[in-house]
């Protein structure tokens, strides 16, 4: 069965189904042509060509039993010219019928009208006009013996009360069967109403059930029209950008830094829009409680008016692939220790003897001169044990933040040796606030490794106050077990491009060659390997601020 079609279309209905009912039809008005044909044999209707009559009457029950023939072998006659073959056979055999009754004597030329309307209800406006067309042409030749009575065959003179009868008849039938074929074609249309509204809500609902599937999605995912408006988005997409809604000009949601294009820089949302394909980027966009989520952008060209962008979280597989080029520089850099370390014995086993020899030639000296050289060659010889420590240990490939803990470290020596190892070769410097209650605190910690901890942060805190002077203030309190010790300067603060990423490798807001980034990530290792913990954030009233937690030694625990 082909598919219906609204008439509105400017096509046909002429579904199997509608020729099924023109041919239930067409036997009702084939069953009242050959009972005017019986009427008209039997003289009751004047000289009617009653023979003609009854012709036309088989030659249509011949066309309907072919039919139907045809559609029990499920062959349709004719395609799509179906509807102009029966409009034409109908036409034509109301023509012939009322030139056998006499012409436009015979009252049943309103017939036409009905034929009219059933036309124009099921073919639509094409056949509309060729019905007209034909309708026209019928009525013509009927009317022909008016004017050539050489081609008049009857004449129509039914006998009393007949006539009236006939006029009856004629004028109920015509509306009869326009108010039956109107009233079908209304039932039809309001059965085709509902189910259009079905679908509509079916559709609607599957929209729904669409739409909250893609809401679950992690993925973003948005439909642009042509002129570049957002027509739909999932939840994700929406979150991804919330200053663009719906409707409005799409907008790139990498607002913090420029996207990662391919090699023209053309967004790849343009490249669809102008007919060019799709393509792909990566943009950051701030993520809850710091840091970055990083996404990647695939476009596709949907058709020539809409676009779709796809946004894939790819920060797991961006932070692998740092964390895979993190440990190439680290085993880079190794290795370049290790030949370092060993370039660097030498030396610093010559510094010790010679800070040993100085030593032993000050016992001789008197003053305060020999007391500070002395405190001095102190200095020196502890650093270069420490330095020495630190070389055994890449020589031999060990780990530079392994820690060994000391359950009474006084605070106040790794303060003072820190302190002496920082300021020791500046002339002049920020002043430097040390909290008496420091004396008093012990912790359970790697002297050393505190000291290199401490060095570490007092330098950052120098460096930036080098430029403007200031004052760094160290103090620590003692609390639930642990002590904080905090380092504060009053200087700029920490810089907005590396606050999410301090403790990274590399990380650093110092110009090429000043600064390595390995301080911070060092020191944070380091703390976290004595059983502590290293924070560092904003100072209140400007400057940065860094706190190192440790565990408090059993003595300062006791006495508490």
């Amino acid at each position: 069965m082909e598919a219906t079609q609204s008439p509105s279309s400017g096509t046909s209905d002429y579904t199997a189904e509608r020729l099924r009912w023109m041919v239930q039809l067409r036997w009702a008005a084939l069953a009242c042509a050959a009972v005017g044909a019986g009427l008209g044999a039997a003289g009751l209707l004047g000289a009617v060509a009653w023979k003609l009559m009854g012709a036309v009457a088989v030659a249509g029950a011949a066309f309907n039993l072919g039919l139907s023939y045809l559609e029990r072998r499920d062959v349709r006659p004719f395609g799509e010219r179906a509807p102009l073959v029966h409009a034409l056979t109908d036409l034509v055999m109301l023509t012939l019928l009322l030139w056998a009754a006499g012409g436009l004597d015979c009252p049943f030329t309103t017939i036409y009208l009905f034929h009219v309307t059933l036309i124009a209800i099921l073919g639509g406006p094409r056949w509309t006009r060729v019905a007209v067309f034909a309708s026209c042409l019928g009525a013509l030749f009927i009317a022909l013996p008016a004017f050539r009575p050489e081609v008049q065959i009857a004449v129509w003179a039914p006998i009393a009360p007949l006539d009236v009868l006939m006029e009856l008849a004629d004028l109920g039938l015509t509306v009869i069967g326009i108010a039956y074929v109107v009233t079908h074609a209304v039932g039809q249309l309001r059965d085709r109403e509902r189910a259009i509204a079905s679908a509509r809500d079916r559709a609607a609902l599957e929209y729904q059930l669409l739409s909250n599937t893609l809401d679950e999605l992690h993925a973003g995912l948005e439909v642009l029209d042509d002129e570049g408006r957002v027509v739909w988005r999932n939840k994700r997409a929406a979150e991804l950008a919330p200053f663009v809604e719906v409707g409005q000009v799409w907008t790139c949601p990498g607002t913090d830094r420029p996207c990662e294009r391919d090699a023209s820089g053309i967004c790849p949302v343009h490249h669809a829009a102008d007919g060019e394909g799709g393509g792909r980027c990566r943009f950051a966009v701030p993520a809850e409680g710091g840091g970055e989520h990083v996404y990647e952008m695939l476009v596709f060209a949907v058709d020539e008016d809409r676009v779709m962008n796809l946004y894939v979280d790819r920060t797991e597989a961006t932070l692998a692939e740092a964390r895979l080029l993190l440990a190439e520089r680290l085993a880079s850099l190794g290795r370049v220790a290790q030949g370092v370390a060993h370039e660097l014995n030498t030396p610093l086993a010559t510094i010790r003897t010679l800070a040993a020899d100085m030593r032993l030639a000050l016992e001789t000296i008197d003053g305060e001169v020999a007391r500070d050289l002395d405190e001095s060659a102190s200095l020196i010889r502890d650093e270069t044990r420490r330095l020495g420590k630190i070389t055994q240990a890449l020589l031999a490939g060990g780990d530079l933040v392994r820690a060994r803990i000391d359950g009474h470290v006084p605070l106040a020596a790794a303060v003072e040796r820190s302190r002496a190892i920082v300021f020791a070769g500046l002339r002049e410097g920020p002043d430097v606030t040390v909290d008496d209650h420091i004396a008093e605190v012990q912790v359970a910690t790697d002297m050393d490794r505190l000291v290199q901890v401490l060095v570490n942060l007092l330098q950052n805190a120098v460096d930036a106050l080098r430029h403007q002077g200031g004052h760094i203030s160290i103090r620590a309190h003692h609390e639930d077990g642990s002590v904080s010790l905090v380092v504060e300067d009053d200087g700029p603060g920490i810089p907005e491009e590396v606050r999410h990423r301090l403790f990274e490798p590399f990380a650093t807001s110092k110009p090429p060659g000043e600064g390595t980034g390995l301080g911070l990530y060092t020191s944070y290792m380091l703390v976290r390997e004595m059983g502590g913990e290293l924070t560092l954030g904003e100072r209140e009233g400007g400057g940065a601020k860094a706190t190192i937690r440790l565990p408090a030694s059993r003595a300062l625990e006791a006495s508490a």
